[in-house]
């Protein structure tokens, strides 16, 4: 799972595309999200809703497969 600020200045969204790529290219699952108008941190309320809710559906989906 990685959440990515598309205006994050430490941590480049090419970074992140990189490393999602390289996840994917192992046949690990990821969920990329990227949140357009977002430097470093999840601080906008919306985001804040939008990201964790992909993060608690990525970890019931996986953690379920991994736990039957």
């Amino acid at each position: 799972m990685v959440l990515q600020g598309a205006k994050d200045p430490p941590v480049l969204q090419v970074e992140s595309d990189e490393i999602v790529a390289a996840v994917k290219k192992n046949g690990v699952p990821v969920e990329y999200v990227l949140f357009e108008d977002k430097g470093h941190g999840i601080v906008k309320k919306e985001n804040e809703i939008e990201g964790y809710g992909k993060v608690l559906q990525f970890l019931d989906t996986h953690l379920k497969k991994a736990n039957p």
